[in-house]
């Protein structure tokens, strides 16, 4: 049985918008920002979840010019064609602000990487890709649309899913999901009992506001019914809790997510939580 202190981080280290992939050998957690060896998205391995060490970070920074200078957030991995697909968001250095975020993808032979540079997946302002492999094979990406611009028809904050017609394309047929709130982030898509569940943070990421919620559907286009009751939110001892992934281990399905330390010492570190269902709504276990 997986044993973890919860719900204390795993890592206590600064590793926003943690993913989690687990392999033959043990556990992948892929995280936002710069990596210790001066690449970007940096990579810890497990074997228990309990006791990890640094791998590498995944990507390295473009060249002048390049959509992938600047950001580097939310990885997130696809396996699929016996190669490790990880998308992405980054942007180029001379776009103001963060107008030119866009979700791209790098690509390697084994999950430790390192990943080669595929280029821009989402042609259009976007953050948080997640993708998803539906039981019938066909292959998803889920993501939220961020700025518009006169090329742009869809609204900021507000939850998409486009087919992936290929790992490095999309159909360009988007359809929106989630827009009820002002900004909705970091979509992930689970399927279970015939259902589909998409997760999402609400909230500023800097402050107690931020929390992990969820919405339920027949049909993986929705529409999708948000859940009153948020999933997890924050207490004496995590602050804002969010941006959070699902994997499985140990027969079980788990949440990873971050959050800061009451003391805020060493950023938004990463935990995990298992799920239980109840009624085919998840729910934290205790």
């Amino acid at each position: 049985m997986i044993s973890v202190p919860l719900p204390s981080p795993i890592i206590p280290r600064n590793l926003p918008d943690p993913f989690v992939l687990a392999g033959g050998q043990g556990y992948y957690l892929f995280a936002t920002g710069q990596a210790d060896d001066g690449r970007r998205l940096p990579i810890w391995f497990s074997r228990d979840l309990r006791n990890w060490r640094f791998v590498r970070g995944a990507v390295t920074a473009g060249e002048p010019g390049a959509w992938n200078r600047r950001n580097f957030w939310a990885p997130e991995v696809l396996v699929r064609e016996g190669r490790y697909w990880l998308y992405y968001t980054a942007m180029p250095d001379d776009t103001p602000g963060n107008t030119g975020n866009r979700v791209g993808l790098a690509v390697a032979d084994r999950p430790e990487g390192p990943y080669e540079d595929c280029g821009v997946v989402v042609p259009h302002a976007s953050l948080d890709g997640s993708p998803f492999v539906d039981t019938d094979g066909s292959a998803w990406l889920f993501y939220t649309a961020e700025f518009r611009t006169a090329a742009d028809s869809m609204t900021p904050g507000r939850v998409y899913v486009d087919r992936l017609i290929e790992p490095g394309r999309v159909a360009g047929e988007p359809a929106e999901l989630l827009g009820a709130h002002e900004w909705q982030e970091g979509p992930v898509c689970i399927r279970r009992d015939g259902r589909y569940l998409l997760l999402f943070s609400l909230g500023n990421w800097g402050d107690a506001t931020y929390r992990v919620c969820w919405a339920s559907s027949d049909g993986l286009g929705g529409p999708f019914v948000e859940s009153p009751q948020p999933l997890l939110v924050g207490d004496d001892i995590q602050i804002g809790p969010g941006h959070c992934n699902v994997f499985a281990a140990d027969g079980a399905t788990w949440l990873v997510y971050h959050a800061w330390t009451p003391d805020r010492a060493a950023g938004r570190q990463p935990c995990i939580r298992r799920l239980d269902w109840v009624g085919g709504c998840p729910v934290l276990a205790r």
